[in-house]
């Protein structure tokens, strides 16, 4: 059963087609309500020889937002059915324009994780960054940046202070962090990035024009709150981030890792599961994982930092499909290259270590799967048909 598009719609298409010069590509966010029983739904977007499907099944939430930037098309025509029996789902559809000043946007854009990926840097609302929250998790805030030198300028003296060994709880000069190595992606807290805040409130620390329209951003959309003493921020809120600079394969890898952190801060009893199944799990797998962590000189991992080694150890287990391949081929061989008077040891340990770590990672994806219908390797609700 077909339902176009309500005459609103169409109408403001037809505004704009009529209206178009060669000034920019107009981007719209166009809200999509569903009927009751919205479970398994498929949407279909329509323009003159143009054509995207999504699907998704067991969706929470009732509406469902997207944006012409990632379609890549301005539609004619928007049809919703249930799947699997073609009953008409669409309660009602909007389509607003996304007005550009050229500021640094304070507003977030409700979008899937594949939104943020396939989003046209082109029609950001602001060049170096755009700003989002995830849809099915609106307390995890994400940054996309243009490149992996303005994600630090924003970030860089603050991953320092949360996570890097030798330096956490102080804000250090970026000329101390001089040729030092900073994330390729990131992920905070809600009440680390209080803290980091406060920290500089306290000792009047000199912000970057990016850091203080970071702690501005964070106060304007509820994932920080300022205090008589500083700032306050609770367990089940925080930030991720990503960058443009990496390929598509590796920022698609890097924001599901980080969007897992965004899980372990936001998903309702996820956190109390890591901690129990990394109590539970083998001393062996305990000791390689460490090791893993200890020796990664490069990203200087607080190792000692027992919040930050079960978050971690979630991020690593289901940033893909299957863990096993990661293990064999990167882990593994990586632990043996970094630790060659370790070596022999880690040999005899292996086969414990890695059922441990498999039976872990299997156990986070069942929990996942049946509380809010995620997959490892995959934080996207949104699914798209071929054609």
């Amino acid at each position: 059963m077909k339902r176009s598009v309500p005459l609103v719609f169409l109408l403001l298409l037809l505004t704009q087609l009529m209206c178009a010069d060669d000034g920019p590509v107009k981007n719209y966010m166009i809200p999509v309500r569903l009927k009751e029983g919205h479970d398994k739904v498929r949407i279909e977007f329509k323009a003159p020889e143009k054509r995207r499907i999504y699907t998704y099944r067991n969706l929470k939430g009732s509406t469902v937002t997207f944006y012409t930037s990632s379609i890549g098309f301005i539609p004619k025509d928007i049809v919703v059915q249930q799947f699997d029996s073609g009953l008409d789902m669409l309660d009602s559809v909007e389509m607003k324009e996304i007005v550009l000043d050229g500021k640094p946007p304070m507003t977030l854009l409700s979008a899937d994780f594949k939104q943020i990926l396939e989003n046209n840097p082109a029609q950001w609302r602001y060049s170096d960054w755009e700003v989002y929250s995830w849809e099915s998790f609106p307390g995890i805030l994400v940054i996309d940046f243009q490149n992996l030198s303005i994600q630090s300028h924003m970030l860089k003296r603050l991953s320092y202070f949360v996570e890097k060994r030798g330096y956490t709880g102080k804000i250090h000069s970026f000329m101390r962090l001089s040729g030092k190595s900073d994330w390729n992606a990131h992920n905070y807290k809600a009440k680390d990035l209080a803290a980091f805040f406060t920290e500089a409130q306290k000792n009047s620390a000199v912000l970057t024009s990016a850091e203080s329209y970071l702690r501005e951003l964070l106060l304007a959309n509820g994932i920080i709150e300022k205090g008589e003493a500083g700032y306050t921020g609770g367990e089940d809120k925080g930030m991720v981030s990503v960058s443009q600079e990496s390929t598509p394969h590796v920022r698609a890898l890097l924001l599901t890792h980080e969007g897992y952190h965004g899980l372990f801060y936001a998903a309702p009893g996820l956190r109390e599961l890591v901690y129990d199944l990394w109590d539970k799990l083998a001393p062996e797998a305990q000791e390689m994982w460490h090791e893993y962590l200890r020796t990664a000189d490069v990203w200087n991992y607080d190792y000692e930092n027992s919040y930050l080694v079960r978050n971690e150890i979630l991020g690593y287990l289901m940033q893909q499909r299957n863990f096993a391949e990661y293990f064999d081929n990167m882990m593994f061989p990586r632990l043996l290259k970094r630790s060659p008077d370790k070596a022999e040891h880690f040999q005899e340990t292996h086969d414990a270590a890695k059922e441990a770590f498999l039976d872990m990672a299997s156990k986070l994806g069942l929990f996942l799967f049946e509380n809010f219908n995620l997959s490892p390797g995959n934080l996207s609700y949104m699914r798209e048909v071929r054609q």
